[in-house]
């Protein structure tokens, strides 16, 4: 009797490596709160005095806020990271160039964040400096320009300051956690392709030994923009929750528009995480177009129904990114739609690309959060201000 094995040679697998979240979240955690600390400081001293209540509550409300960005902005530099000096940073060249790059990364997002703080600011001293020249009839044009021209001054002048504050205290702390990590920089988490070898199964019939080799299948363009379109249906959800509370006291029928919404979105994005059907894509679809049409309706021409029909509406901010995230998820469904098979035979992009991606959806939601003029955001009665609430649907 004979014996005929076969053996197959085991396939290699492409390396995924995983993202540092440890790393990411220490980073940015401790950049996001310093220079929030900053702007508040900043704002108590020559800011607006409606803003320059509860300084610790404000501090710790808008810090957590702009977290997202602060993880997008370390993210993107861990990822440059990785591509310029590899999976690990070996000398002690790559380490500093990373840890500050992080600092630079870091203080663009704080200094950013300075400067819309103090334009909303300015604009605020603006409307008081009318409001008290117009009550006391002691300040003409002429003064008020001298007031707006000093009010300017004095910001520019406090803002370099801070940003040079904000500057070296991201420079320490980013060094402090360096150093608390005994000089090591980790751009990847885990190890590398741990879990990539292949499984072998063996199996005999009549004197027979077979090896066979099966391995798990691997990722692909697909499943990369498949991750887009659930995080754009969840953030685009998140957002439209978030405006329900201001329709409350107005017309009841677009808070109720908006909730069957956000619950379409969050159900057609859980159906997603379980099976990708073509009935599902066109739904994704349909919830994208429908508040997509009527956000360019109301702000083109009004909206078609409710009681400010046919009333141009003002573009705000949370509507602006609320009708992005539409079109990024309109555009995800139609190409796994149309192109699918080209997709597939694509590779996945990698875990840092994939996890750039969507904190960068998660980020940009959280700006389009803070234009909702929720009452725990800023200070109570924002709501009221007409200049800052917009709603999605523009009803």
């Amino acid at each position: 009797m004979s014996i005929d094995s076969t053996r197959a040679r085991p396939v290699a697998t492409e390396r995924r490596l995983s993202v540092p979240w440890l790393t990411v979240l220490a980073f940015a955690a401790v950049m996001a709160y310093a220079d929030g600390f900053w702007m508040v400081a900043l704002r108590s001293a020559v800011g607006s005095i409606q803003r320059a209540q509860e300084p610790f509550t404000t501090w710790l409300r808008e810090s957590t806020l702009v977290l997202p960005v602060f993880i997008f902005a370390v993210l993107g530099v861990l990822n440059l990271a990785l591509r310029r000096f590899g999976p690990e940073l070996r000398t002690t060249r790559s380490v500093l160039l990373t840890a500050l790059s992080i600092v630079a990364a870091g203080t663009f997002v704080g200094v950013v964040q300075l400067v819309i703080s103090s334009m909303y600011d300015y604009r605020l001293q603006s409307d008081e400096l009318i409001v008290m020249g117009s009550m006391h009839g002691s300040c003409n044009a002429a003064c008020l320009d001298q007031l707006q021209q000093a009010q300017i001054s004095t910001l520019i002048r406090a803002g370099l300051i801070v940003a040079g504050l904000v500057l070296i205290s991201n420079l320490v702390l980013v060094g402090w956690l360096l150093a608390m990590r005994g000089g090591r920089l980790n751009v990847t988490g885990g190890r590398p392709g741990a879990n990539d070898a292949p499984e072998f199964s063996s199996s005999g019939s009549r004197g027979q030994a077979t090896v066979l080799v099966t391995q798990r299948p691997a990722r692909s363009r697909v499943d990369d923009v498949r991750l887009l379109l659930v995080a754009a249906l969840l953030c685009s959800a998140h957002l439209h929750i978030a405006v329900i509370p201001e329709h409350l006291t107005g017309w009841g029928a677009a808070a109720l528009l908006l909730l069957l919404l956000a619950a379409a979105e969050i159900a057609v994005a859980a159906m997603l995480l379980q099976r990708q059907r073509r009935a599902v894509l066109v739904a994704a679809t349909l919830v994208a177009v429908v508040p997509l049409v009527l956000w360019l309706s109301a702000s083109t021409v009004g909206p078609p129904f409710g009681p400010h029909a046919g009333s141009v509406e003002t573009v705000g901010l949370p509507g602006t990114v609320a009708a992005i995230l539409d079109v990024i998820t309109l555009l995800a469904a139609v190409m796994l739609l149309r192109r699918q098979a080209s997709l597939a035979r694509r590779p996945s992009a990698s875990a840092h690309a994939r996890a750039l991606l969507v904190s960068a959806l998660v980020a940009v939601t959280f700006i389009g959060l803070a234009g909702t003029a929720l009452s725990w955001f800023d200070q109570p009665g924002s709501a009221d201000n007409p200049s800052i609430s917009h709603s999605h649907t523009g009803t």
